[in-house]
């Protein structure tokens, strides 16, 4: 352990024995801060990914320089999926310490391929776009653009979890299942999956639960009896005879009816259905007479469409099928259509359904490209430039470049940090003071906020 003020190696004494500094403090901050460190050492051993990044903040709000604890956070935020922040500690650690710091090879490796840092680039503006679709109800779009991160990117923890959560909304609770099992294979103790699943497994229960009760009662309903019913006996009770005079009046009574019926009854009833029939016969041959009409008119309305559809094939079968270029390139000008008029949710569903391979022209697959990056927003590329910008004092294109990162995603601290230190060292007051708002008001419990106070108070 370094004295702070003279970076002279401390003894156990209370105080440095080269500029007298009383260093007892400092001794504590620093001990706990590496006792935070390696509890999130701990935790990364054992994937708890999620349990990690919190010690490890803590562990760099007390001690700013340990770069253990900053270079293992974007370790994490690496394995998170989180290239972005995982860069920015980086970068952060090596203005701390610019040599022999192994932040300088994580980055190295990052940016030595560049496919994969744009793949990744384009990630974070999918995800942002579907985040925010998800917010405004757009859920097929929204999904639509997760399923594709989560296949090309499957360490993406939050595109899984916004996934998964689409599909429980939808009731789909197999893949969301399937999806939290991927997040905690990653991180075993995410809490949001494990939120996540608990619903699941929650809801899933009480299903089984409310249909295996209603099966017992009816079981129970069929087989016992309750004490309020009431079982009557049979009785014993039989009808006096009246004798065989009875028998004959009864009998005697029949034939009168059956003769009654017989003789007013039934040739009336016969003489009405008689007259029905005639009528129904009638109706049906007036309209037999006019189906036959019918008949002739369909059948050559038949003749010309089959010659009409004849025509059709043969005009089908000059292309190529559902995956033609030339369907590829109605589909585009949808999406083209779509996006003029500014209906960026039809225009990046009409782009999801074109094969890019299939577009007949290099001009027609930069369009979707264009379309496409244009549709869905992003800030990671033009973030890291400006950072590496500003890092070689170059505050103008820094500027530049974070401006845009922060239209695209204002949602972080970092973008805005960086565009106030950059106007402040172009003494542009009034557009640092802008950004100094947003700190102070959206992030005023950050780190960055604590540094960027620290700063102002220096320079007063």
């Amino acid at each position: 352990m370094r004295c702070y003020k003279c970076n002279n190696v401390l003894s156990d004494n209370d105080f440095c024995l080269k500029c007298g500094a009383d260093v007892s403090a400092y001794k504590l901050v620093v001990r706990a801060s590496n006792s935070y460190y390696n509890m999130g050492l701990a935790r990364v051993k054992v994937r708890d990914l999620s349990g990690a990044v919190p010690a490890l903040r803590t562990s760099l709000e007390l001690n700013k320089n340990n770069i253990k604890a900053r270079n293992l956070l974007g370790l994490v935020y690496y394995e998170m999926g989180e290239v972005a922040r995982a860069i920015s500690e980086w970068v952060i650690s090596i203005n701390y310490k610019p040599e022999r710091n192994i932040a300088e090879s994580y980055i190295h490796k990052v940016k030595s391929n560049p496919n994969r840092l744009e793949a990744v680039n384009q990630a974070a503006k999918k995800y942002n776009f579907a985040l925010e679709k998800a917010k405004e109800g757009g859920d097929d779009v929204a999904l639509i653009q997760l399923k594709k991160i989560v296949a090309n990117h499957p360490k993406f923890i939050r595109a899984h979890l916004l996934l998964a959560l689409l599909y429980m909304k939808k009731g789909d609770d197999d893949k969301a299942l399937k999806l939290i099992g991927r997040v905690l294979k990653i991180d075993r103790s995410n809490t949001v999956a494990l939120k996540y699943l608990d619903e699941l497994t929650h809801a899933s229960g009480q299903t089984q639960a409310a249909e295996g009760g209603t099966d017992k009662g009816r079981k129970k309903s069929r087989e016992t009896v309750s004490g309020n019913d009431v079982i009557l006996p049979r009785t014993s009770y039989k009808e006096p005879s009246s004798g065989v005079f009875t028998v004959v009046y009864i009998l005697l009574g029949i034939v009168i009816g059956v003769a009654l019926v017989w003789f007013l009854v039934v040739p009336a009833k016969l003489q009405s259905a008689q007259h029905e029939n005639n009528e129904v016969i009638k109706s049906y041959s007036e309209q037999l007479a006019g189906y036959s009409i019918d008949i002739t008119k369909l059948e050559s309305e038949k003749t010309r469409l089959e010659k009409q559809l004849k025509a059709a094939n043969e005009e089908l079968a000059e292309l190529k099928g559902d995956t033609s270029e030339a369907v590829m390139y109605a589909k585009l000008i949808d999406a083209v259509s779509a996006y003029v008029n500014n209906d960026f949710d039809a225009a990046v569903l009409a782009l999801a359904q074109i094969d890019v391979t299939q577009l007949p022209s290099d001009k027609s697959k930069s369009l979707y490209t264009t379309m496409e990056e244009n549709c869905n927003g992003g800030a990671a590329s033009y973030y890291i430039d400006g950072v590496n910008a500003y890092n070689r004092k170059n505050y103008t294109d820094a500027a530049a470049y974070l401006e845009k990162a922060f239209r695209l995603d204002g949602t972080t601290v970092e973008t805005p940090y960086y565009l106030a230190m950059s106007y402040l060292e172009l003494n542009d007051a009034q557009k640092a003071q802008t950004y100094i708002d947003i700190i102070h008001n959206n992030f005023a419990d950050s780190e960055y906020a604590a540094r960027l106070d620290e700063y102002l108070a220096s320079k007063q």
